[in-house]
Protein backbone atom coordinates (compact mmCIF):
# COMPACT_ATOMS: atom_id res chain seq x y z
CA UNK A 1 0.00 0.00 0.00
CA UNK A 2 2.71 2.58 0.84
CA UNK A 3 4.39 1.86 -2.48
CA UNK A 4 1.14 2.61 -4.34
CA UNK A 5 0.66 5.89 -2.48
CA UNK A 6 4.24 6.92 -3.25
CA UNK A 7 3.84 5.99 -6.93
CA UNK A 8 0.58 7.95 -7.12
CA UNK A 9 2.18 11.02 -5.56
CA UNK A 10 5.14 10.80 -7.94
CA UNK A 11 2.77 10.46 -10.91
CA UNK A 12 0.80 13.53 -9.86
CA UNK A 13 4.01 15.46 -9.33
CA UNK A 14 5.26 14.36 -12.75
CA UNK A 15 2.12 15.48 -14.58
CA UNK A 16 1.93 18.81 -12.70
CA UNK A 17 5.52 19.65 -13.55
CA UNK A 18 5.19 18.35 -17.10
CA UNK A 19 2.18 20.58 -17.69
CA UNK A 20 3.89 23.56 -16.11
CA UNK A 21 7.06 23.25 -18.18
CA UNK A 22 5.57 21.98 -21.42
CA UNK A 23 6.75 24.99 -23.42
CA UNK A 24 9.84 25.81 -21.40
CA UNK A 25 13.36 25.50 -22.67
CA UNK A 26 15.69 22.83 -21.30
CA UNK A 27 17.26 25.06 -18.65
CA UNK A 28 13.88 26.05 -17.20
CA UNK A 29 12.76 22.43 -17.28
CA UNK A 30 15.85 21.24 -15.39
CA UNK A 31 15.52 24.02 -12.81
CA UNK A 32 11.86 23.12 -12.32
CA UNK A 33 12.70 19.50 -11.55
CA UNK A 34 15.61 20.26 -9.25
CA UNK A 35 13.62 20.80 -6.02
CA UNK A 36 11.08 17.99 -6.45
CA UNK A 37 13.80 15.48 -7.28
CA UNK A 38 15.86 16.72 -4.34
CA UNK A 39 12.90 16.17 -2.02
CA UNK A 40 12.24 12.71 -3.47
CA UNK A 41 15.90 11.78 -2.99
CA UNK A 42 15.79 13.13 0.57
CA UNK A 43 12.79 10.94 1.34
CA UNK A 44 14.53 7.98 -0.28
CA UNK A 45 17.58 8.68 1.90
CA UNK A 46 15.44 8.54 5.03
CA UNK A 47 13.73 5.34 3.90
CA UNK A 48 17.02 3.66 3.01
CA UNK A 49 18.57 4.75 6.29
CA UNK A 50 15.66 3.31 8.26
CA UNK A 51 15.95 -0.03 6.47
CA UNK A 52 19.68 -0.28 7.14
CA UNK A 53 20.91 0.39 3.62
CA UNK A 54 23.51 2.97 4.65
CA UNK A 55 25.55 2.68 1.46
CA UNK A 56 22.60 3.58 -0.77
CA UNK A 57 21.38 6.16 1.74
CA UNK A 58 24.76 7.87 1.48
CA UNK A 59 24.52 8.04 -2.31
CA UNK A 60 20.96 9.32 -2.38
CA UNK A 61 21.80 11.81 0.36
CA UNK A 62 24.69 13.18 -1.68
CA UNK A 63 22.43 13.46 -4.73
CA UNK A 64 19.76 15.23 -2.70
CA UNK A 65 22.38 17.61 -1.31
CA UNK A 66 23.51 18.44 -4.83
CA UNK A 67 19.99 19.02 -6.10
CA UNK A 68 18.77 21.03 -3.11
CA UNK A 69 21.84 23.12 -2.38
CA UNK A 70 23.45 23.23 -5.83
CA UNK A 71 26.91 22.23 -4.64
CA UNK A 72 28.86 19.03 -4.41
CA UNK A 73 28.64 17.55 -0.90
CA UNK A 74 31.56 18.52 1.33
CA UNK A 75 32.79 14.93 1.37
CA UNK A 76 33.47 15.07 -2.38
CA UNK A 77 35.12 18.48 -2.38
CA UNK A 78 38.86 18.44 -2.89
CA UNK A 79 40.96 20.45 -0.55
CA UNK A 80 43.55 22.47 -2.40
CA UNK A 81 46.18 24.46 -0.61
CA UNK A 82 46.15 28.16 -1.22
CA UNK A 83 49.41 29.60 -2.49
CA UNK A 84 51.40 30.97 0.41
CA UNK A 85 53.51 33.33 -1.66
CA UNK A 86 50.64 35.53 -2.84
CA UNK A 87 49.25 38.50 -0.99
CA UNK A 88 47.45 37.71 2.24
CA UNK A 89 44.06 39.04 3.26
CA UNK A 90 45.65 42.21 4.61
CA UNK A 91 47.57 42.92 1.42
CA UNK A 92 51.03 42.02 2.74
CA UNK A 93 53.08 39.34 1.07
CA UNK A 94 54.13 36.50 3.35
CA UNK A 95 56.83 33.96 2.45
CA UNK A 96 55.96 30.31 2.88
CA UNK A 97 56.74 28.99 6.33
CA UNK A 98 59.71 26.63 6.46
CA UNK A 99 60.24 24.38 9.45
CA UNK A 100 63.21 25.19 11.63
CA UNK A 101 66.36 23.18 10.94
CA UNK A 102 67.11 20.38 13.36
CA UNK A 103 69.84 21.11 15.88
CA UNK A 104 72.80 18.79 16.42
CA UNK A 105 71.59 17.97 19.94
CA UNK A 106 68.15 17.02 18.63
CA UNK A 107 69.68 14.95 15.82
CA UNK A 108 71.78 13.00 18.32
CA UNK A 109 68.68 12.43 20.45
CA UNK A 110 66.67 11.15 17.45
CA UNK A 111 69.35 8.65 16.52
CA UNK A 112 70.03 7.69 20.15
CA UNK A 113 73.70 8.68 20.00
CA UNK A 114 76.06 10.59 22.28
CA UNK A 115 78.09 13.61 21.30
CA UNK A 116 81.26 12.76 19.44
CA UNK A 117 79.76 9.76 17.60
CA UNK A 118 81.71 8.70 14.53
CA UNK A 119 80.32 8.70 11.00
CA UNK A 120 80.13 4.92 11.04
CA UNK A 121 78.10 4.97 14.27
CA UNK A 122 75.76 7.59 12.78
CA UNK A 123 75.23 5.50 9.64
CA UNK A 124 74.69 2.33 11.68
CA UNK A 125 72.15 4.01 13.98
CA UNK A 126 70.37 5.53 10.99
CA UNK A 127 70.22 2.18 9.20
CA UNK A 128 68.91 0.37 12.29
CA UNK A 129 66.20 2.96 12.98
CA UNK A 130 65.10 3.44 9.39
CA UNK A 131 64.62 -0.32 8.99
CA UNK A 132 62.29 -0.27 12.01
CA UNK A 133 60.32 2.88 11.16
CA UNK A 134 60.22 2.93 7.37
CA UNK A 135 56.69 3.51 5.97
CA UNK A 136 56.93 0.25 3.99
CA UNK A 137 57.46 -1.64 7.25
CA UNK A 138 54.51 -0.04 9.07
CA UNK A 139 56.21 3.14 10.24
CA UNK A 140 55.22 6.68 9.40
CA UNK A 141 56.55 9.16 6.86
CA UNK A 142 57.13 11.66 9.65
CA UNK A 143 59.44 9.39 11.64
CA UNK A 144 61.39 8.33 8.56
CA UNK A 145 61.82 11.98 7.56
CA UNK A 146 63.05 12.91 11.05
CA UNK A 147 65.57 10.06 11.08
CA UNK A 148 66.83 11.02 7.62
CA UNK A 149 67.10 14.66 8.64
CA UNK A 150 69.03 13.73 11.78
CA UNK A 151 71.52 11.72 9.73
CA UNK A 152 71.93 14.61 7.27
CA UNK A 153 72.52 17.12 10.07
CA UNK A 154 75.14 14.96 11.76
CA UNK A 155 77.00 14.01 8.59
CA UNK A 156 77.04 17.55 7.17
Amino acid sequence: MPVLVAALLLGVLFFVLLGRYRRANLRQFVEGWRWPLGIVLSLATVALGMTGRADFAFLTGCGASYLLFGTVPFIWQTRTARPETGPSEHGASMPPSKPAAMSTKEALSVLGLREGASKDEIRAAHRRLIQQTHPDKGGTNYLAAKINEAKDVLLA
